[in-house]
């Protein structure tokens, strides 16, 4: 099986950047991934207020994402559907903040980084606390067509959606827009709360498979994730509130399109069992994710 190893990153998601690795339709392939800022804070030493301030000062790329990766057969227009089908946690993750982040500069005067186990399917966080992990791949996406966005960004292509289920057992269909793709993932989590108040970011392997879907269905305005149990759509804006309407309009759309039920039942429904979460609300722009129990689909009508 094919590894992708995660010494070859990239920062930005960019047609003009040499892909790493080439993969067929439907290959089932792995990719390590380096946490969120290149594993340079992963030692006691690392994580002292002065050291943050002094690698803030120099300057750092966050959201090192390994690719881009070719997927052969993949053409403008299509769709990208990325079957997750496995994720390995690291032993060793951080939490970190500045206290800018959250506008909290009035309980933090420092910047902090605490290290945390991650042993036995558990994030050790104190000897009393032990949470069970449920890890997600923060950042993934494809190559714009005309656009070079940053990793740490994130649009109609994906990017730091920073949305839980984006995981194994998972699909994510992302638009294709250059030939090959060209598809990147990194900045892996073993949790993260909604919203990502916070997260414990971590190195991680990734076991996963992309099918190629000739055409693009006419509706998908924003990524979509299918779960077992669950249709989500994201959608990306700011302020947040615009990021829920783009989700609900795209939840609505891809309802009526699987089930053949008009817009005004598909609002009502989702109205009743569906939920708006936030992903990413840390820095604009901002993520949000419309949920729909698929348990509650009617059967497409003729």
């Amino acid at each position: 099986m094919q590894r992708i190893t995660r010494d070859k990153i990239t920062y930005v998601f960019d047609r003009r950047v040499p892909p790493v690795a080439h993969v067929r339709s439907g290959e089932t392939f792995m990719v390590e991934t380096e946490d969120s800022r290149e594993g340079r804070t992963r030692t006691p030493e690392t994580t002292t207020p002065e050291f943050l301030l002094a690698m803030k000062k120099r300057g750092y790329l966050g959201n090192p994402v390994t690719g881009p990766i070719y997927v052969e057969g993949a053409e403008p227009g299509d769709t990208l559907a990325v079957h997750i089908q496995g994720q390995e946690c690291d032993t060793l993750g951080y939490q970190g903040y500045w206290p800018s982040l959250f506008h909290l500069e009035d309980f933090f005067d420092k910047p902090s980084t605490v290290l945390r186990e991650i042993r036995d399917g558990k994030i050790i966080f104190n000897d009393e606390i032990q949470i069970p992990v449920r890890p997600c791949i923060g950042t993934i996406g494809t190559s714009p067509a005309v656009e070079a966005i940053l990793s740490g960004g994130m649009g109609r292509h994906g990017g730091n959606l920073d949305t839980e289920e984006v995981c194994a057992g998972s699909t994510l269909y992302l638009p294709v827009d250059v030939e090959g793709a060209l598809l990147a993932l990194g900045d892996c989590h073993a949790i993260q709360s909604d919203g990502e108040i916070n997260e414990l970011e971590m190195r991680s392997v990734i076991t996963l498979s992309c099918e190629v879907i000739k055409g693009r269905s006419p509706v998908m305005s924003w990524p979509r994730i299918e779960t077992p149990d669950l249709l989500v759509t994201v959608a990306v804006a700011c302020p947040l509130e615009e990021a829920l309407r783009l989700a609900l309009r795209d939840m609505i759309l891809w309802m009526e399109e699987l089930t053949g039920m008009s817009k005004h039942d598909a609002y009502l429904l989702v109205g009743l069992v569906g939920h708006a979460r936030t992903g990413q609300a840390q820095v604009s722009l901002y993520s949000m994710r419309c949920q729909m129990p698929k348990a509650f689909l009617p059967k497409k009508r003729s």
